[in-house]
């Protein structure tokens, strides 16, 4: 009887011991945040407030790394082929959910856990201020007379930037010429320098050159309109009915543990609620958007299954 006593007794304690969480201490090192867009675009700035902010939370330093390529695929991949301990992550977009499924069967939407969606990002179209282009209607009129002619810029093929395209020129009845760039930011400074005629872009990206007299904004890709850009437009206000919002926020690999996913989640949502990240929002023409874990999951494969 006692045996049996003691049997049980073992058998309980190592079910505790399983059971209970074992990154109690997490984290007990810096941590590595992966942006996947050029230094300077408006992902990478997001990225390194969390950082910075990050660590007053967790009790680490958070460094930012970027690794550029594939339209993400190359961040991806190397997130995976790290340890999934959660000291590796990764900043994602809307963008991202353009690439799954990979063609090339390498990559999955149930490849990582999907932690917190940050911020909401508006788009804008833009030119440069001496631009023969003053106006939607300029812009829609040149188009129809020159198919393909007029060039437009944008982050990456099959990008949220490129959808809005795609469905601009639906809506307007025209073709334009897309051209695809690697960071959110040199779609602009493409603009400026006069290589292309127009640019997607979001308002952290723009917004210092517009400021500064360089720029004109045609139409907000919003329902309605918001400052600095009052004097602009919406799509739909002109009649085009395009109306697209990205996002911002944190992925990790499927791997990593439940109980570390929790603590960076409730990490960003005090970030997003920080003084110093919400003037960083402000600034930069960001929206509060944070969703947990559980609905940041949903949003992302609903979206994805909408492609």
């Amino acid at each position: 009887m006692r045996g049996n006593t003691t049997g049980l007794l073992i058998s309980f304690l190592m079910v505790m011991v399983i059971s209970f969480p074992v990154h109690a201490k997490y984290p007990e090192k810096p941590i590595t945040l992966i942006c996947w867009s050029s230094a300077g675009s408006g992902h990478d700035l997001m990225a390194r407030m969390i950082a910075k902010i990050g660590e007053e939370y967790l009790g680490q330093p958070i460094v930012v790394v970027n690794k550029e390529g594939g339209s993400g695929k190359v961040a991806m991949s190397y997130v995976l082929s790290q340890r999934p301990d959660g000291y590796t992550l990764m900043t994602n977009t809307r963008s991202m959910t353009e690439l799954f499924p990979d063609p090339n069967g390498r990559l999955s939407i149930d490849d990582f856990k999907y932690i917190s969606r940050v911020v909401r990002d508006p788009f804008v179209m833009l030119v440069r201020e001496d631009s023969p282009y003053q106006s939607l209607e300029d812009l829609v009129a040149a188009a129809k007379a020159n198919a393909n002619q007029i060039t437009i810029g944008g982050f990456s093929i099959k990008s949220v930037d490129e959808s809005l395209v795609k469905d601009f020129e639906a809506e307007a009845g025209i073709q334009l010429n897309y051209i695809p760039y690697r960071g959110g930011s040199e779609p602009v400074v493409a603009v400026l320098g006069g290589h292309i005629d127009v640019a997607i872009a979001n308002p952290s990206e723009m917004i210092a050159n517009y400021e500064a007299g360089k720029l004109r904004v045609l139409a907000l890709a919003t329902e309605e309109r918001f400052a600095p850009f009052d004097e602009a437009p919406t799509f739909t206000e002109k009649g085009y009915n395009v109306v697209t919002e990205h996002w911002r926020g944190v992925m990790a690999s499927k791997q990593v543990p439940d109980d570390v996913v929790t603590k960076i989640d409730a990490m960003l949502s005090k970030v997003v609620e920080h003084p110093e990240f919400k003037q960083f929002m402000t600034n930069a023409n960001m929206y509060n958007g944070y969703l947990s874990v559980e609905h940041f999951a949903e949003l992302v494969k609903q979206q994805t299954n909408m492609q």
